[in-house]
């Protein structure tokens, strides 16, 4: 049975047999050539035709592969190639050459210049050779002078496949062959009579690849310029007609620009090709522009980038977000500069305009606006990209108000589902999954609502929270109420005592809505530099928002405090950030969740916009006995004559409680007890008190525990015995 290597090298033995035919040919016309100057004198630094001779049947195929085939007419190479593919495709064997054909979309001109650039890596003689038939002996290197040589020897023939040479020809274009003197990514002047003479060298993958098909044909050949079309486009209405305005713009200007802005990073692309679709165009990027630090190499970044589209006969695409970074404003004038001066059709997208002035002068501008996709675009979108996986309605519904995703990432959590077995809603979960942020906590909550013990009132407020998120797109942009009802997204305000649930009902409201929890660190958020706090929080916001996630600000007041009157220079840019805080708070999309403990700390503009407010009062009797069932695991060893109904009778907040019940186990642990008993629990319980700065009332613990015994190794525990009120 043939192997994969021991095929390709089979087939490359075949293919190389028409290349040294060639050779072959191109040496006869060489020693033609020579033979008019047999009376001139010669330098004796040369390759006789005697020798070069010689160096053919050294490097003929025939001889180190002796076969009928090899080297054999063209007619018998053909009918011993396809012999060859029909016995590797029965035996399930690919063949890299045709691979890396298909993959490039060579034609076999190319695939041949290919191997002839490969040739000197099969016989060292091919140096000699390749310097007699450039008749200079210091060119050992194949170039396009010499492919044109031996594969095109006409004049017809040359002129036809110069370009296939050139810089935008695929063997170079995808990176097969290189240039001396290419930059990092391809472009470069048209070939020239000095471009014709520079090496070529084969990509360094590619030995490898062709004779023993040890690698991947799709990273070999990969054009960086290609801009892959979206596969389903993903475009709400709304969009689709400002992107056929767009297109209609470019065709009335062949070399126009159009530019369309409000996009999120992962919807542009979408848009791009949708105007370059509809204008009957295909998109090139522009490889390498992100990686310049120069005003010149911007340039020629730039340039290289619009010459290879106008050899191609594509649209350049250009998404601009970068430019608006305060350190690459240098960037945009260079582009801005190269691109006036363009007859190349170009395509602008980003979230926020770029509208340099000679642009707009330039009479081939042309530009729209788009918003964020309303609820019912958002799930016209969810049904087109789970077209044939039949979902249903109503969860499309669900993950339509849940969730604004954009078209890269609707499209990868529809795949990412298919291709892993999963729920829709579990994919789209992994697609946001948020990263880690600089200023903010982020986590996967794993608290569910059997772990929030509230009042019937206050818990039937929270499940109201959550189903209120998912009716909210609906309320808001199909019945109106969002523009003049607080904004776009919904704000929840939670007061209350420390320790009474706050901060765990939000960890509980993104568990039920299938969201990450995103905790803002006011330690970090605030700083004493001017702006430097606006600036934290709207990373914070953005966070939050790209990721679908709910943010929460913890004893928010420490940022959204009252605004003050202005009596030192400080107070003015205070009451600047929260003036700045409101406005963000209010246009933000995100869930927000704000807790304190004190709501008359927060400036009464916040508290006016938020839908929810809940207030977290101490647990009651009831749910204190529920917080102490929860408290001990059912491994711990409590004490069975210890009761849970008298451990409720205590004033403890649901956190003092885990924390009394925490210690006690660790006092137990500590001195060896082989059960967690009265006066480790009396012990923690007065520690949990004087933290609080509270003492329990005199005969408080007794009624709670029963008589506590005093044991010497427990010292403490008449000293909490004493920390009571008379």
């Amino acid at each position: 049975m043939p192997t994969r290597s021991g095929a390709a090298a089979a087939h490359l033995t075949l293919r190389y047999g028409a290349i040294h035919r060639a050779l072959r040919a191109a040496a006869a016309r060489r020693a033609k050539r020579s033979s008019l100057l047999a009376g001139a004198e010669l330098s004796p630094y040369c390759v006789t035709d005697e020798q070069a001779g010689l160096l053919l049947d050294f490097t003929d195929p025939a001889v180190g592969h002796p076969a009928p085939w090899s080297g054999g007419p063209p007619a018998a190479q053909t009918h011993a190639e396809r012999e060859l593919r029909f016995q590797a495709t029965a035996e399930g064997i690919s063949l890299p050459l045709d691979e890396l054909a298909s993959a490039a979309d060579l034609d076999p001109f190319e695939c041949d210049a290919l191997l002839l650039c490969l040739a000197p890596a099969l016989a060292a003689e091919h140096a000699l050779l390749f310097g007699y038939l450039l008749d200079d002996l210091d060119q050992r290197r194949p170039t396009a002078e010499l492919i044109l040589t031996v594969l095109a020897p006409s004049p017809a023939e040359r002129y036809d496949r110069l370009p296939a040479l050139g810089p935008y020809g695929r063997l170079r274009r995808f990176g097969l062959l290189i240039q001396d003197g290419d930059p990092d990514t391809y472009g470069g002047p048209e070939p020239s009579g000095a471009d014709l003479l520079r090496p070529l060298h084969i990509r360094a993958e590619l030995p490898a690849f062709l004779l023993h098909g040890l690698g991947d044909p799709a990273l070999l050949a990969y054009d960086p310029g290609q801009v892959p079309a979206p596969r389903p486009a993903l475009l709400d209405e709304p969009t689709r007609g400002r992107t056929a305005r767009l297109a209609a713009h470019l065709q009335a200007h062949p070399g126009g620009i159009a530019a369309l802005w409000g996009l999120p990073d992962g919807g542009q692309l979408d848009a791009a090709h949708a105007v370059a679709e509809q204008a009957g165009l295909t998109l090139r990027g522009a490889p390498g522009l992100e990686l310049c630090r120069t005003p010149a190499e911007v340039r020629a970044a730039t340039g290289r980038s619009l010459a290879a589209a106008a050899a191609l006969g594509t649209a350049l695409w250009l998404p601009i977000d970068r430019f608006h970074e305060p350190d690459a404003r240098w960037a945009a004038a260079a582009a801005a500069d190269v691109l006036t001066r363009t007859g190349v059709p170009v395509v602008l997208t980003g979230q926020t305009p770029w509208r340099p002035l000679d642009l707009l002068s330039s009479g081939r501008y042309a530009e729209e606006s788009t918003d964020e996709p309303g609820y019912w675009e958002r799930r016209t979108l969810w049904s087109t990209a789970t077209a044939g996986a039949d979902p249903e309605p109503r969860a499309l519904d669900d993950l339509a108000a849940r969730f604004r995703l954009s078209p890269a990432q609707l499209r990868s959590a529809v795949r990412l589902a298919e291709s892993g077995g999963m729920l829709l809603d579990t994919a789209v979960r992994r697609v946001l999954a948020a990263t880690p942020g600089r200023l903010a906590d982020v986590r996967t909550p794993s608290r569910d609502p059997s772990d929030l013990v509230l009042p019937a009132e206050q818990a039937q407020q929270i499940g109201e929270l959550a189903a209120a998120f998912r009716a909210w797109p609906k309320v808001s942009q199909e019945w109106g109420f969002g523009g003049q009802h607080g904004g776009p997204g919904l704000k929840a305000l939670f007061t209350g005592e420390p320790g009474t649930g706050k901060s765990l009902a939000a960890e509980v409201i993104a568990a039920t809505l299938g969201v990450d929890l995103i905790r803002v660190d006011l330690a970090q958020t605030v700083s004493k530099w001017v702006g430097e706090t606006e600036k934290n929080l709207d990373e914070a916001f953005s966070h939050a928002e790209a990721a679908g996630a709910l943010l929460l600000f913890d004893e928010a007041d420490a940022v959204f405090g009252k605004r003050g009157a202005v009596s030192r220079g400080t107070d003015r840019y205070a009451n600047l950030e929260v003036g700045y805080l409101l406005q963000r708070l209010e246009r933000s999309p995100a869930l927000v969740v704000l807790t304190t403990n004190l709501q008359g700390n927060l400036d009464e503009a916040f508290t006016r916009r938020f839908q929810f407010v809940v207030h977290f009062t101490r647990p009651g009797d009831r749910e204190r006995y529920r917080l102490w069932r929860m408290a001990f695991p059912d491994s711990a060893p409590l004490d069975p004559q210890l009761t849970l109904e008298g451990l409720a009778r205590l004033d403890l907040t649901g956190a003092g409680i885990m924390a009394a019940a925490r210690g006690a186990a660790l006092l137990a642990a500590e001195s060896g007890s082989a059960v967690i008993g009265r006066e480790h629990l009396a012990e923690a319980i007065a520690r949990q008190f004087r933290q609080e700065s509270r003492l329990p009332r005199s005969g408080e613990l007794e009624l709670a525990l029963g008589p506590v015994p005093v044991r010497d190794s427990a010292a403490s525990v008449a000293a909490a015995a004493s920390c009571v009120l008379p």
